[in-house]
């Protein structure tokens, strides 16, 4: 399952504490330390609504840090590690696609074949990466 974190505190002692009470409290928790001025305290997101009550109700006394969000990681392409990733447009290039199969098989009578061109062209732009990476062209 997912961890998130549901706070973060500056001294690690303040989060062990916070992870005995919801031990106690019968959640699972962790203290993760990314660095010496910040100490987090993650739980599986199922249980992060419950953690954050017990935490409000037996570590209200606490200092926490006021931004207690995950990190944002920044992307890379898995094939090159290059971080020149960009979106593949894949909602553009389907409705162009779908214009010219609606327009062909408007042209020329045949609409059903426009429909089903309309249908594998959906099942291939569901299939294409979201991201396309520009060194590489990889696709993910």
């Amino acid at each position: 399952m997912n961890r998130v974190t549901v706070t973060a505190y500056r001294a690690p002692e303040a989060a062990r504490t916070a992870k005995r009470a919801l031990d106690f409290a019968g959640i699972d928790a962790l203290v993760d330390e990314p660095d010496e001025h910040r100490a987090r305290v993650r739980v599986e997101n199922v249980d992060a609504i419950r953690a954050g009550d017990v935490l409000t109700r037996d570590c209200a006394t606490l200092p926490e840090i006021e931004e207690a969000d995950e990190e944002t990681r920044e992307t890379t392409c898995p094939a090159c590690d290059s971080p020149e990733i960009v979106p593949s447009h894949r909602a553009k290039t389907f409705l162009l696609v779908a214009t010219l199969a609606i327009a062909v098989g408007t042209a020329a009578d045949i609409l059903q074949a426009a429909f089903f061109g309309i249908l594998a062209a959906a099942v291939f732009q569901l299939v294409q990466g979201r991201w396309r990476c520009t060194a590489c062209g990889e696709s993910f």
